[in-house]
Formats: C-alpha cells, structure tokens, sequence
C-alpha cells in the first residue's frame, strides 16, 4: 500500500472490488499536490502520469520528474468554477477568494460543484485523459498515475469512470471518493480555522469555505448521473467519447483486476 505523508491524498486503486474480482496493486494510482513528493522512488516504477491540471497550475507547482515515466499534460477545464480553483496560488489566498465570492453572494459549493462535476464528465479532454489510460495500461510497462492538484474533483471523476468500467459498484467507488476527506483532513480543518479567523468568526462564512475543500457525495451523483444520462454507461462513453472498444476494454479488466475468490 502506498503511504506517502507528504502527498497524503496520493492513493492506489488496487484492492477495490469489483465484480469480477478486486483491483490488483499498482496499476492504477490517483492523486493531488504530486509536487510535493521529495523522493519520486517511492512510487516505484511508473509508466506515465497524467497531469490534467491548468498551465498556472502547472506552473506555481511542476511535477517532480519520474525517470522513464511519459508525462503527459491534458487540461481538463473545470466550467462553473471560480477562478481560484485553478490558478491555485498560496492556501491563504484561495480562503480569501472563496470568502469573498460569499459576501458577493454568489452560490454555495452545493449549488456550483454539480455544475462543475458535470462539465467534467462531458469534457473532450476527460474522455482523451481515459483513453491514453487505458492504452499506456494495456501496454503493461507499469503503473499509471494521474492527478490534478489536490486529487479531488477531477482525479476523482476520473477515478470513478475508471472503476465503472472496471466493473466496480457505486459503493464502492463513493467510498474511494469519500476518502479524500479523511486523508485531507488537516487541510479542511485548517481552511475552517483560516476562515473563521478572516470572517470574525462567522461560522456561516467558515461553513461556505469548507465546502469548497471537502468532497461532497451529492457532486459525484451529478457526475454519474451525467454520464448515464448522456452516454447511457461507463461502456458507451468509453466508445463514444474516448473511442475505446470494448477488446480494450476486456483487455483492461485482464491487467487491473484479480479473481479474489
């Protein structure tokens, strides 16, 4: 099992269950804030990682280097959002931005994140971000990493199209989502703090900023709510929208999954 304190929302799939068995280690490893790594060895040998953070993201926070990984780049656009999420500057100021977009009275993460998660879910570079997945997997030259920048919304959108199509169940792929808020509860903790300090101790305010920071069930639904409405099934989008079939498919579900039985 990875542990790797610096980058504690840095996780492998493997050992989610499926229907056809669980997914074995090391084939598919999710992740946020990958800059923060001092010793890239400890992931062992990687074959790609995938960076679908913007170019300020970039930027502000470039990825270590991986010694014989492909580093692909494929920006997915986070529609809806506020300019904050993505040009990540230092914690401080995102707290400043979210607190100010509240007494702007703009909407609630609530309100914002289901339109957010949509648009990722229907974003043309998603579905490029599955495909080259999946191949640089079927290749079978190592793990696969892919990431944004705190490993949440569009690591986590694209976690669970993944575990869809590996056969996985909607518990099973909420739990995996819902654990960001347990391996970055430091952050959320300390973004609360932050805000009630800057607001007068509002905790109205505070409550506003949280949810900014915190994975919330309701914006994966509308996420996968969005891909059965569209595409019909994890399956469909993959053929539809990625341009995978289902042999690359089957042979996906060959490499990543093991019989547990």
């Amino acid at each position: 099992m990875l542990n790797i304190t610096e980058c504690p929302n840095l996780r492998d799939l493997g050992g989610i269950h499926t229907k056809n068995g669980v997914v074995k280690p090391m084939r598919l490893i999710r992740s946020g804030a990958l800059w923060r790594i001092s010793n890239t060895a400890d992931l062992g040998q990687l074959s790609a990682v995938f960076d679908m953070r913007s170019e300020n993201e970039r930027s502000l926070h470039p990825d270590p280097a991986f010694p014989g990984a492909d580093y692909s780049h494929i920006q997915v656009s986070e529609s809806g959002r506020r300019k904050f999420t993505q040009s990540k500057r230092t914690f401080e100021d995102k707290v400043d931005d979210i607190l100010a977009g509240y007494y702007r009275g703009e909407q609630s993460a609530s309100e914002r994140m289901r339109e957010v998660y949509r648009s990722i879910v229907l974003s043309e570079n998603t579905a490029v971000c599955i495909r080259g997945i999946i191949r640089t997997v079927n290749a079978e030259r190592g793990a696969v990493l892919f990431h944004c920048a705190t490993g949440k919304d569009r690591a986590g959108v694209v976690a669970a199209l993944l575990l869809r199509l590996l056969g996985a169940d909607d518990a099973a792929i909420y739990a995996d989502y819902m654990r960001t808020n347990e391996t970055l509860e430091h952050e959320l903790a300390q973004a609360y703090s932050l805000a009630m300090a800057k607001s007068g101790n509002d905790k109205a305010a505070a409550s506003y900023v949280l949810g900014f920071f915190a994975a919330c069930p309701c914006w994966l639904t509308a996420a996968l709510d969005t891909l059965d409405s569209t595409f019909g099934s994890a399956a469909e989008y993959a053929a539809n929208a990625a341009g995978i079939g289902k042999e690359e498919i089957d042979r996906l579900i060959m490499i990543c999954i093991e019989d547990n039985r």
